[in-house]
């Protein structure tokens, strides 16, 4: 059926406008040219090679686990990897992801659009000047996006060109400081680009590099039973604790492009919809586990935007108007969502 749009605006400004959490996952980099988690799996495939026996023989077990399953998290969760296959699957899933993020960004500075850059401007414009973020992306997106709309930004690491990891950075009263239009928090819960650990495991924060330095390893948990382990340690024990505060004391969420598949932001960010906090997700194609989470939850506030089958459309989920279709309108995109924003 054809939505009741004011109704729908009014539900959607409402929710927005009272500053949500963001939580972004992997869908939000695709249409900039970021890997899908099928690309990386192939990537690695075709990249990656031993000489030892038992690191050759490990690595094709999980070759032949991704052809079966078409999916990287799968096959990795059915392998316990050898250091060496773990380190190589590490560098080259940052090398591949590094390339397409730094293309990215010189397309940022060009002048491409940027909606989310907008979206975290527009968040920054009330009276407490601060945005939250939660991404299980290792890409630098969101913090160029917080950057271009002026804001402090804070992962838990100091922002200089050499930076180290502290649990109270994020506690400092950042949103006064002058000269910035106010605070985004961003909290990275499976690594980012810019953070290695030296030999020493000291955790540091090296932005925009072009490669790996040399005695250094990327602070990027991959899918797979090692996230387990690697999860327990700094820097992600902080980031973690900061990620579950975000969710408990949000106001509300607005998910974009994330599919509902990660067990470390999923189950805190459930138990708060069910209680009543309204959540808004924008994506091309909703995921099964995101409809099953959300819709079969029960849950009392969702607004869900799809791509329609007539991509000119915008297929709509809601608990308070059931569905329906917004005509003529893409809202699924962020750039288009942003339109819905404006009185």
């Amino acid at each position: 059926m054809t939505m009741d749009k004011d109704a729908l605006l009014k539900l959607i400004q409402d929710w927005t406008n009272n500053v949500p959490l963001l939580i972004i996952g992997s869908g939000a980099s695709v249409p900039y040219k970021l890997p899908t988690m099928w690309e990386l799996g192939n990537h690695l495939k075709k990249s990656i090679s031993f000489t030892t026996p038992d690191d050759t023989a490990q690595f094709d077990s999980f070759k032949a686990l991704f052809d079966k399953h078409n999916d990287l998290e799968t096959a990795l969760n059915e392998l316990q990897l050898r250091p060496n296959v773990l380190g190589e699957i590490v560098a080259k899933t940052w090398e591949v992801i590094n390339q397409s993020d730094i293309a990215a960004y010189d397309q940022f500075v060009s002048g491409v659009e940027f909606p989310l850059a907008n979206l975290i401007k527009y968040l920054m414009n009330t009276a407490i000047k601060k945005v939250s973020i939660i991404t299980t992306n290792y890409d630098r997106l969101a913090e160029y996006a917080a950057s271009f709309a002026g804001a402090f930004v804070c992962t838990g690491y100091s922002q200089n060109y050499i930076g180290h990891f502290s649990n109270q950075i994020h506690t400092n009263n950042i949103a006064s400081l002058k000269g910035y239009a106010g605070q985004a928090n961003i909290w990275k819960v499976h690594g980012s680009l810019d953070w290695f650990k030296t030999q020493e495991e000291n955790d540091i924060h090296l932005p925009l590099r072009q490669n790996i330095p040399a005695n250094h390893k990327p602070s990027i948990v991959t899918p797979g039973l090692s996230k387990y382990f690697e999860t327990h340690i700094e820097p992600y024990r902080t980031i973690f604790s900061q990620a579950d505060n975000e969710i408990d004391t949000a106001n509300g969420y607005l998910c974009i492009g994330y599919g509902f598949n990660d067990i470390h932001v999923q189950p805190k960010l459930i138990t708060q919809i069910k209680s009543q906090k309204p959540i808004i997700v924008i994506t091309k194609k909703l995921t099964d586990k995101t409809k099953q989470a959300i819709i079969g939850n029960s849950c009392k506030n969702y607004v869900l935007l799809e791509e329609d089958s007539d991509p000119k459309n915008t297929k709509v989920y809601t608990s308070a108007m059931g569905e329906g279709v917004l005509t003529g309108t893409s809202s699924w995109q962020l750039s288009e969502y942003l339109k819905l924003l404006k009185p």
